[in-house]
C-alpha cells in the first residue's frame, strides 16, 4: 500500500468518526432539549420561591428557549398585577381563593385552572421553644411578640385571620402582634433573627435552610387549621399561550409532582 492510499484510509476513517459522533450528540440534543422557542411571565406566591426556582431549572432542561420569567410576591400583589397591569402568563398564587377572584374577574382562562398541591399553615418558633408556645392559644400569652401577614395582602395572612377567627383567638393574638407582612417569607426572616417568638407560614418552608437549626414546629390541629389548595391557571393575557401551557403542562407533570414533594409539599 502506497503512502496516498494510507493518507486516504485515515481521512476516510477521521470522517466516519466524526459522522458516528455527530449522530450521537444528535440523538442527545435531541432527547435532552427541545428547539422550541419562546417567553413566559409567571407570576408566583413567594413561599415558592426555592419549588419554583427548582422547577423553572428543570422546566428549562427540556426546553431551553422558552425564557422564563418570575416575579414573586404576596399572592395579594400578583392579583394586583392582573387587576391593574394586566399582564402575566401564568398564575400560581398560594391560595385558591385568589384564583377564584381572578376567574371571576374573567383575568383567567377558566378551563385551565388545575389543583396541584396544599399548603399547610403551622406555627414556628424559636429553635428550643424558650417561650414554651406549643398551641395557637399560646401565641396570646403575655410576652410573646407575634409576627402575622397582613391580612389583605399574602395568602398566609388571609388564611391566618381565618383561622384565629374560627378558634375565637383574634383579639388575644393580635394584642401581641408587634410586626405584620406583605409576604411570607418576610415571616420568616423575622423570626429567624429573634424580631418574633412565633409566626404562622406553610409547613413547606420549614425544610428551608434558612430555618434549619434555627427554629421549631409547632403543627396546628387539623380541626383547628384551614388548609389552602394552591393552583395554577393560564391567564387571559397570555401572548404566548403554546408556551405557557407547556410550563403548566410540566409542573403539574409526574415530574413536577416530584420536584413539589422534594421541597415539602403533599399533591
Amino acid at each position: 500500500m502506497n503512502k496516498n492510499s494510507k493518507i486516504i484510509i485515515i481521512i476516510v476513517a477521521i470522517l466516519a468518526i466524526a459522522a458516528i459522533s455527530g449522530l450521537y450528540l444528535s440523538e442527545y440534543l435531541g432527547t435532552n432539549g427541545s428547539d422550541e422557542k419562546g417567553s413566559i411571565d409567571i407570576l408566583v406566591g413567594a413561599g415558592f420561591s426555592k419549588v419554583g426556582a427548582d422547577l423553572i431549572t428543570e422546566f428549562n432542561k427540556k426546553y431551553p428557549n422558552i425564557k422564563v420569567n418570575a416575579k414573586y410576591g404576596g399572592s395579594g400583589e400578583l392579583f394586583a398585577t392582573l387587576e391593574t397591569q394586566k399582564s402575566g402568563d401564568v398564575f400560581l398564587p398560594a391560595d385558591y381563593k385568589y384564583m377564584e377572584d381572578a376567574m371571576n374577574n374573567d383575568y383567567i382562562d377558566n378551563s385551565t385552572v388545575k389543583n396541584i398541591t396544599k399548603n399547610v399553615p403551622v406555627i414556628i418558633v424559636e429553635s428550643g421553644n424558650p417561650k414554651n408556645i406549643n398551641s395557637l392559644e399560646d401565641m396570646g400569652k403575655d410576652g410573646v411578640r407575634v409576627g402575622l401577614g397582613e391580612k389583605d395582602g399574602p395568602a398566609i395572612g388571609k388564611t391566618s385571620a381565618k383561622i384565629l377567627k374560627k378558634n375565637n383567638l383574634t383579639e388575644k393574638i393580635e394584642k401581641n402582634v408587634v410586626v405584620t407582612s406583605t409576604t411570607v417569607n418576610q415571616l420568616l426572616t423575622y423570626l429567624v433573627t429573634g424580631q418574633v417568638d412565633a409566626t404562622i407560614i406553610w409547613e413547606d418552608m420549614t425544610f428551608w435552610e434558612e430555618g434549619k437549626g434555627k427554629i421549631d414546629v409547632v403543627k396546628i390541629p387539623e380541626d383547628q387549621n384551614i388548609i389552602s389548595t394552591v393552583p395554577v391557571g393560564i391567564t387571559n393575557f397570555v401572548e404566548d399561550r403554546e408556551s405557557a401551557e407547556k410550563f403548566q403542562e410540566f409542573i403539574t407533570s409526574e415530574e413536577g409532582k416530584k420536584i413539589w414533594e422534594k421541597w415539602g409539599f403533599e399533591i
